[in-house]
């Protein structure tokens, strides 16, 4: 797929990463639209698929052929995003990609999250990641807490406002000891039920969004190389605060064109 198709897919899948990644250089643009083109791929297996063979069977496909990217004499299957992924094998570690894979096996299945760290281990697994490879697709040179933070707070916020969904496909984006102790249940969440149960648990996921954020703002002004690779995390503010207070509803999005406006901003001074 030419670098045009993957701009037309991510402005309707993926626009927030789409319009962080156009302040970059031409190359590295390609670079970054190759390498969320396949989280998109992955991502959206779960969504698509109601069955949960046929979705580890499409993460197995992937798993497959990233292995064979990788291999002594390297196999590039014939689709685009493999053909785009075979360009950055000397700059992105397959365990990483083999990794956002095997963090998505549990989307297809279904799994509860146990726990709070087991959500954010989710997360660091697939936002945090992606982020740490979008960094490095850009050359750019950042500490390691600046993308697990703002991979943390956009993944959290992300698993937020997909609430109605991940509830109905087993996987709301909270503590399940915490639900468990309340007297809910995945089950109950999957039908819509137990609003006021899911609070305190929903409470502690935005306690961990708000002290990435925090450490974020501690951290000042983005360095102008890592903007195009994880300058998005600056919307998550105005997402938070058009969170509805049924999580079952769906989430307002903040305006396109504020979201442009909020980038370009960041693009000319860091902020």
């Amino acid at each position: 797929m030419p670098t045009e198709d993957f701009n037309a897919l991510l402005q309707k899948s993926d626009p927030d990463r789409r319009m962080a990644a156009l302040f970059a250089p031409a190359e590295i643009r390609e670079r970054l639209f190759t390498l969320y083109a396949f989280n998109q791929d992955i991502a959206r297996i779960a969504e698509a698929t109601s069955e949960s063979l046929i979705g580890e069977m499409k993460l197995t496909w992937w798993r497959d052929a990233v292995e064979d990217l990788y291999a002594d004499t390297p196999k590039v299957r014939r689709h685009d995003v493999t053909e785009g992924l075979a360009t950055l094998t000397g700059i992105v570690p397959k365990d990483d990609l083999l990794d956002m894979i095997a963090a998505r096996f549990d989307d297809v299945t279904a799994r509860p999250f146990t726990d709070l760290g087991d959500l954010i281990a989710y997360v660091d697994r697939t936002s945090v990641t992606l982020m740490r490879l979008a960094l490095a697709v850009s050359d750019a040179q950042a500490d390691d807490a600046l993308s697990r933070s703002a991979g943390r707070a956009w993944g959290l916020t992300g698993l937020l406002r997909a609430f109605p969904h991940r509830a109905q496909i087993g996987r709301a984006p909270l503590a399940g000891d915490t639900l468990s102790e309340a007297g809910g249940s995945a089950a109950m969440l999957a039908q819509g039920l137990g609003e006021n149960l899911i609070k305190p648990a929903l409470e502690d996921v935005r306690a961990v969004i708000h002290a990435e954020l925090a450490t974020l703002a501690e951290q000042g002004e983005l360095p102008a190389e890592t903007v195009p690779a994880l300058g998005y995390v600056r919307l998550v503010p105005g997402y938070l605060k058009r969170l509805p207070e049924n999580p079952f509803q769906t989430a307002a999005e903040p305006p396109l064109l504020a979201r442009q406006l909020r980038l370009s901003w960041l693009s000319l001074t860091g902020r």
